[in-house]
């Protein structure tokens, strides 16, 4: 038995030191990578893709020369190195969840329509005008500072209401608009990176007009092709 054990774990050690090279990255490798990692990291998830496969190209001129099941191993532990390797504060800034609401920006939900109006009035500025943001935080300024005590306290009412649980649909139509597609691709990037899983999104909503939309949202292709160890087909 001793030896049987003894043979077991020198025929392990011979098949580790066989293959060293299949099994980790190559420090040209890791170079080629860090070079394009701004890049990769700052692309659209439409752009990822494209940039990965010449990634990939450049990387494969300093890997060690290995056969397509094993290329396609290797491609994949390139995008776990880019997505293991972004930058802790581009992953904590990509993507806020929730808001803490103030009563200057309910006041600035709630009045917007009256805002833009006067703005129009006194300057002849229009929405979607280059000038309109430096109008725009100025006059709400100016309509906080005109609400009496019993507007600024329901303002702050309403900021801590929405703060705890969530605004008016009109406004989380407007959320799940902009800012929708960005919370589901954070959050099926972050489930592969963190925990190797593949999610696949399936989402229905309104939007301002009171429409029912529905939508999918698959990012698997971006992430990989699956064929890294421990993703089995069971």
């Amino acid at each position: 038995m001793a030896r049987t054990g003894h043979s077991t774990n020198a025929t392990s050690g011979r098949h580790r030191a066989r293959q060293p090279q299949s099994q980790k990255l190559m420090d040209k490798e890791i170079l080629g990578l860090k070079n394009y990692l701004p890049e990769w990291t700052a692309a659209k998830r439409s752009e990822k893709q494209g940039i990965f496969t010449a990634i990939a190209r450049v990387a494969r001129l300093f890997a060690p020369k290995v056969d397509q099941k094993q290329w396609k191993k290797r491609k994949q532990m390139y995008k776990t190195w880019l997505f293991n390797n972004k930058k802790k504060k581009e992953r904590k800034d990509m993507i806020k969840y929730g808001r803490k609401w103030t009563p200057r920006m309910v006041v600035y939900q709630q009045k917007c329509e009256e805002v833009l109006k006067r703005i129009e009035d006194e300057s002849g500025v229009k929405p979607g005008d280059p000038g309109m943001f430096k109008h725009y935080q100025a006059e709400v300024k100016r309509v906080m500072a005109e609400l009496d005590d019993d507007e600024l306290e329901k303002a702050k009412e309403t900021a801590e209401e929405w703060s705890n649980n969530c605004p008016p649909l009109g406004i989380q139509a407007q959320v799940a608009r902009k800012k929708g597609p960005a919370y589901m691709e954070h959050f099926s990037n972050e489930m592969w990176r963190q925990c190797g899983m593949r999610v696949f999104v399936m989402s229905a909503w309104k939007n301002e007009k009171g429409e029912v939309l529905f939508g999918m949202h698959d990012d698997n292709e971006a992430l990989g092709d699956g064929e890294d160890e421990g993703l089995g087909g069971h």
